[in-house]
């Protein structure tokens, strides 16, 4: 992997065949990275990616893992069921976290990501210490293996987030920065994020966002990379200069053109690096 190379989510193209998503990823989209969403049965076949992965002569940046349960239908809702913050399905998302972070090893990737769920901002609430320890568990189990739990912005503004990872006190823990999700979840301009989280930024989401006009309330608009309100060129500007070299990795979520959407945002991210 080079430096500020481009990539893409598996689940950006919305092919559940992951032989056909590969191929298109690799052959029409030309790209070699990827990072990996565990979402559906189609994984369970551990063998099947090992070998699809060594026939399309693709790398992984990084993993990622979602839970079933989980309810996007609006902010109020996530923020119930996202992560590991609901009580009922804590022992079991620990579980398949640890599985799906062997197979991360197995991969010979070191960075797993995920929603890990709302913090209460108030750190008086009883839920924060349980999110804290919930999330130093996840680090020492995957510390064990040798990887790294990677946090989507998002939930949080970027001063919470960077208090919370301090209160975790865990070496292999970072950030997985979208700056259209700070947009959609209606927390802070994605630029100055990026000041504030820094070093802590191991992974990157090239994913472009309007705001909501009632932030933090009901969802902002996802759109085409380049096309919205996230400042793209400054958010990787920034990042440059701060000295990031990890990936840029393509994430859409939205609309019935996802191969065309990507595509675009391969010429516009190409443009911009030049």
């Amino acid at each position: 992997m080079h430096p500020l190379q481009i990539g893409v989510c598996t689940w950006s193209l919305k092919m559940p065949d992951l032989d056909q998503c590969f191929s298109t990823i690799r052959e029409k989209l030309g790209l070699r990275l990827i990072q990996i969403g565990f979402w559906g049965e189609e994984f369970r076949d551990r063998d099947r990616i090992q070998n699809l992965l060594s026939r399309y002569e693709l790398e992984v940046s990084a993993t990622c893992i979602g839970f079933a349960e989980e309810d996007y239908s609006s902010i109020q809702k996530i923020a119930e069921t996202g992560g590991f913050k609901p009580d009922a399905y804590w022992e079991s998302r620990l579980a398949k976290t640890i599985d799906y972070a062997d197979f991360t090893r197995e991969l010979g990737v070191k960075l797993l990501a995920a929603h890990i769920g709302f913090v209460p901002h108030d750190k008086a609430d009883p839920q924060y210490k349980v999110m804290v320890d919930r999330i130093k568990r996840i680090c020492d189990e995957l510390g064990q293996r040798g990887i790294t739990l990677v946090m989507e912005t998002g939930q949080e503004k970027a001063e919470d987030l960077l208090e919370f990872m301090a209160a975790v006190n865990r070496e292999n823990i970072g950030v997985n920065f979208d700056p259209a999700n700070m947009v959609l979840y209606g927390v802070g301009e994605p630029v100055d994020a990026v000041s504030v989280l820094k070093d802590r930024i191991v992974h990157v989401h090239m994913k472009d966002a309007n705001w909501s006009d009632k932030p933090t309330e009901t969802w902002g608009e996802e759109v085409v990379l380049g096309s919205g309100e996230a400042d793209i060129p400054r958010v990787v500007s920034k990042l440059r200069s701060g000295g990031y070299r990890g990936p840029l990795v393509i994430e859409r979520e939205a609309g019935d053109n996802r191969v065309g959407d990507i595509q675009e945002a391969i010429r516009f991210l190409e443009d911009m690096l030049g």
